[in-house]
């Protein structure tokens, strides 16, 4: 089996600037076919900033990418291995079984030769908007991020996390009842190594996660890179998720931990934790009355709740079995197939 990726299109300006010069959810599936499929998968015309070498040769700084590089960008090597050449023709005459637009809002490269050639297309649309914009051929196989409802070519897409970069073994003693990091309160991401960045997860109990509430858009990394590392994402409005968005993660749950547990946050100045859009008078009042017992720690809660730890173990145990970018690559060639033989 022969997939062609394509990826989205890198200026030398761009290159140059040092400017994010990738796309999180392109690089996220590539991750995960080239886990699973190997040399099968040509990537064209070539995420060179995933491969160590070719970063290295080119004296590129990773942390010029999306989220400082983190998570993704460490894994390839062997750039050149790759045989890239006479991608045009290779369509033609029908070499790769599937052609996959890893980003079909930036990059259409070749997209005509593709659609009158015999292989089976597929487009990635991981950008934030719930429109659909390249829906309309029905021969086409589509995945969607932050999707409203599915069909019979539309399909809904995860962010998902390498899965060795989830952790061995839980830190059953974690210093943080709430981590230091609260989304979209850019002040506190303060992390240039990511080993720091997991040190900080690995250390925290719980984690705020929410999406922006000036935004159409559910997913994030950080929910993923918080379940792989042993924190628990407290989901502030996951019961008003549409069921066709964040499939994979456990809401069930994720809404039952909340109400379980959410009550730690009245212990955190609300000012400094939530956003404008997020603070409502009873969380403030909620504050103003837990004021003498803010200073909860995460050695009192783990004490008063023992069974924390295996809720954190069973929530890793279960990143690793649904949450992997591998999971994710098998999952879309295996819709792909299912979609192609109907």
């Amino acid at each position: 089996m022969k997939i062609l990726f394509i990826t989205h299109q890198l200026s030398n300006e761009t290159v140059k600037a040092g400017s994010y010069i990738n796309n999180i959810v392109s690089d996220m599936v590539l991750h995960g076919l080239k886990s699973v499929y190997g040399k099968d998968v040509i990537d064209y015309p070539g995420a060179w900033y995933m491969f160590k070498d070719e970063v290295k040769k080119k004296t590129f700084d990773i942390t010029n990418l999306w989220a400082n590089g983190f998570t993704y960008y460490d894994e390839f090597d062997n750039y050149a291995s790759v045989d890239r050449s006479d991608i045009e023709n290779k369509i033609d005459n029908n070499y790769f079984e599937y052609i996959i637009y890893g980003s079909i809002d930036n990059s259409k490269k070749y997209l005509d030769k593709a659609i009158n050639s015999k292989s089976k297309i597929i487009f990635i649309d991981g950008s934030d908007s719930a429109n659909l914009e390249f829906s309309s051929n029905k021969k086409i196989l589509l995945f969607k991020r932050e999707l409203i409802k599915r069909s019979q070519n539309i399909h809904p897409l995860n962010i998902c996390i390498p899965k060795n970069k989830i952790i061995k073994s839980l830190n059953k003693k974690p210093t943080n009842l709430l981590a230091p990091l609260i989304p979209y309160r850019y002040k506190t991401y303060v992390y240039k190594k990511e080993s720091d960045y997991y040190d900080m997860w690995q250390n925290s109990i719980f984690g705020i996660a929410h999406p922006p509430p000036w935004g159409n858009w559910w997913e994030s990394v950080k929910y993923y890179e918080m379940l792989m590392n042993g924190c628990i994402p407290l989901f502030l409005n996951l019961k008003n998720c549409p069921a066709d968005t964040l499939t994979l993660l456990p809401k069930k749950e994720l809404i039952d931990i909340y109400n379980n547990y959410s009550w730690i946050l009245s212990k955190y100045f609300p000012f400094t934790i939530y956003r404008k859009e997020y603070l409502t008078s009873d969380k403030i009042i909620s504050y103003l009355k837990n004021f003498l017992k803010r200073n909860y720690s995460a050695e009192n809660f783990i004490q008063k709740f023992p069974e924390i730890n295996n809720v954190r173990n069973n929530l890793v145990e279960y990143t690793k079995k649904y949450l992997t970018t591998e999971y994710l690559a098998k999952y879309i060639v295996n819709a792909a197939k299912d979609f192609y033989s109907s």
